[in-house]
């Protein structure tokens, strides 16, 4: 009787530390989770407040593009709402670059006094493009039209066609930035679909500034985001194409 006394005692014991265990595993899972999701939180928001850091360094810089001056930054600048802009800092491009020139669409190269060579111009099969070179500084303007079409498959326009190597085509265009008239802006005009276009100055040539990229850093506790935009020189509207066409200008093949 003594022993099996014993042995129900021994069970009990038992019993009581598995429910102990049990209950210390779930509650220790428990505090984890909240643990988790805590630090979770706080990353989140301190990713947040790391983001509008850089977003507002990046609406100081285009805001000093904006007013002529250049861009500046000396020293981190906390904000009120949390989180430091850390960076910021811009690149001139002289190159232009347009992932996605949409049909009709009007893309435009800044020229001017100096910009002197070859300029590089390069596009997608399935698309024309219209070149306009408008040259001098001053009425009248002279305008002068080149049109390529990239690939078969176009309609007939007159346009010259480019043989396409890996999908595109690339025309090299000599510009003279010291000539009188000198040549001063290069428009150019996507037809029939949207292209991705690149224009980039060739051997020996120069050419103004086409962009400039913009990039401003954030930081709230450790973590940190960056922002980048490119700002690209103002482009006139398509529509000053057809005005140009009507009143003057050649189209040379």
């Amino acid at each position: 009787m003594l022993k099996d006394l014993r042995n129900q005692n021994g069970q009990i014991v038992a019993l009581i530390l598995l429910v102990i265990l049990v209950g210390a595993t779930i509650g220790l899972s428990i505090a984890g989770t909240a643990i988790k999701n805590i630090q979770e939180t706080d990353l989140t928001e301190e990713s947040e407040r790391a983001y509008s850091a850089a977003e507002a360094g990046l609406e100081d810089a285009l805001l000093q593009l904006e007013n002529g001056s250049t861009i500046t930054f000396s020293s981190p600048i906390p904000l009120e709402g949390g989180g430091t802009i850390t960076n910021i800092e811009s690149q001139d491009m002289t190159s232009l670059s347009i992932p996605n020139l949409e049909k009709d669409g009007v893309a435009q190269v800044k020229l001017g006094t100096g910009a002197s060579g070859t300029l590089n111009i390069s596009w997608d099969q399935g698309t024309a493009l219209v070149l306009t070179m408008i040259s001098g500084n001053a009425e009248p303007y002279e305008v002068t039209r080149y049109a390529y079409n990239c690939g078969s498959g176009l309609p007939s326009n007159g346009f010259s066609s480019l043989t396409a190597t890996a999908g595109k085509c690339t025309t090299s265009m000599a510009i003279d930035g010291n000539g009188s008239p000198f040549d001063q802006l290069l428009r150019i005009r996507a037809m029939y679909a949207d292209t991705a276009l690149t224009a980039e100055p060739g051997l020996v040539s120069t050419l103004p500034v086409q962009s400039v990229v913009v990039k401003a850093t954030g930081q709230s506790g450790e973590t940190e985001r960056t922002v980048q935009v490119e700002r690209s020189i103002p482009v006139a509207p398509a529509l000053l194409d057809y005005v140009l066409f009507s009143s003057q200008g050649s189209l040379s093949k």
